[in-house]
């Protein structure tokens, strides 16, 4: 017992003595930095759908399948490939109704919900295909998007604009402290924020075909990213 307490003892000795022969570790500042870049929007998306109701489920569907070729030959006039035109969200639901007397539900008909998107590299176009859309049959813009179809280079731009901002606020957190900035001993790159691309909230909006044209401007996008670094602190000499 006496030699497994003497043992111990110098156990807990020679861990005490490592600890103290372990440098003190250096100073350090941590900042974070953003960076943020406009881009001008070099394509646009446009949604504009369709909303028909009848008796059946047939009636309802020709009648928006009729408007739906109306509206696809009219964008298809303006010069928009075939392949930058898609069908989405082809729905039909019934239509119904609490009904008091009978103490049910009835269908009264149906509806046959359609949206069509049309993409294109020409921005002086969305005006004209949301035009075009209303005007044979459309009664909904669903979306109008300016997007940026490659953010790369405005990514890269921001993240060196990020870094940058760290950098600055470090030395001067460091030179108020009395020293400056040695070296980073870490970076951590936060997940770039994706540009918002609405230049016109116009979501489930339903429009009359004898509106006024919306005034139609593609404006800039944000790119942005922020990181989180950690600089040692050096002291002067």
């Amino acid at each position: 017992m006496a030699l497994g307490a003497v043992g111990m003892s110098l156990a807990l000795a020679q861990s005490a003595s490592a600890q103290q022969v372990q440098p003190p570790q250096p100073p350090t500042i941590f900042v974070s930095g953003r960076g943020e870049v406009q881009v001008a929007p070099d394509r646009a998306r446009v949604q504009v759908g369709m909303e028909t109701q009848a008796r059946t489920s047939q009636a309802a569907a020709q009648e928006n399948n009729k408007k739906q070729a109306a509206i696809l030959a009219a964008i298809r006039k303006l010069g928009v490939p075939e392949a930058n035109i898609q069908t989405l969200n082809y729905n039909v639901s019934p239509v119904q109704r609490y009904d008091d007397k009978l103490r049910r539900v009835v269908i009264d008909g149906y509806q046959v919900t359609n949206i069509v998107q049309v993409e294109t590299d020409r921005l002086e176009l969305a005006g004209q295909i949301i035009d075009a859309g209303l005007g044979n049959g459309a009664n909904r813009v669903a979306g109008l998007d300016f997007i940026v179809k490659d953010r790369s280079k405005a990514q890269d731009q921001a993240l060196t604009e990020a870094v940058a901002s760290a950098r600055r606020q470090a030395e001067v957190a460091a030179k108020a402290a009395g020293g400056q900035v040695a070296e980073l001993i870490e970076l951590t790159i936060n997940e770039y924020e994706r540009p918002e691309p609405r230049a016109m909230m116009a979501m489930a909006m339903k429009v009359e075909s004898d509106a006024a044209p919306a005034p139609i401007a593609s404006g800039t996008n944000t790119v942005s990213v922020s990181v989180s670094t950690r600089w040692r602190f050096a002291k002067l000499p």
